[in-house]
């Protein structure tokens, strides 16, 4: 009996191990909020022109679009002359709130392979809290992407572009209160 065990288990450990060694990318998550002392009307103002996002992200040298429409597109110009396109799914001005997602992967703009991303505004008793939320995958899918495609780098530079614009948004509404 035991000289079957030895084999079976000796297998099972391979096995465990392929599998570990195959598995491809999981999801990765980045929300980022602030609060904004500005109401809800005044901060939807600000950023419901799809395209627009330039405006108020400095990550950002250019931003342009062709309409707050689902379908629509815009272009992102990064800081280092990268660009970036983006695809409208949901725009919705009465909820605050439009969901898009990356169209063509750009690893020299930023390190993510695909990403989805909801904005969203909620009135607060003080103000308005701007959520920006993403659901993305590392540049690099394969299982052992180079340090600046990994799951860690992705996360980073998104977390880095979302509280770059919402800080620069607060501040930018706030001094305008």
């Amino acid at each position: 009996m035991l000289k079957l065990v030895r084999p079976v288990l000796a297998g099972a450990a391979y096995l465990a191990a392929f599998s570990a060694a195959a598995h491809g990318p999981t999801p990765q998550k980045v929300v980022e909020t602030v609060e904004i002392a500005a109401p809800i009307d005044k901060v939807w103002q600000a950023v419901e022109d799809f395209g627009g996002i330039a405006v108020w992200n400095p990550a950002l040298k250019a931003s342009e679009g062709n309409g707050n429409q689902p379908g629509a597109k815009r272009i992102l110009t990064f800081a280092n002359g990268e660009k970036l396109e983006e695809d409208l799914d949901t725009y919705d001005p009465a909820a605050h709130e439009y969901d898009y997602r990356m169209s063509h992967a750009n690893t020299a703009a930023l390190p993510a392979s695909s990403y989805s991303v909801v904005f969203r505004l909620t009135p607060t008793g003080q103000g308005t809290q701007v959520e920006w939320k993403s659901r993305l995958y590392r540049g690099d899918t394969g299982n052992e992407p180079p340090p600046n495609l990994t799951d860690e780098a992705a996360v980073e530079a998104m977390r880095n572009f979302f509280q770059t614009g919402l800080k620069q948004l607060k501040a930018r509404l706030e001094k305008a209160n």
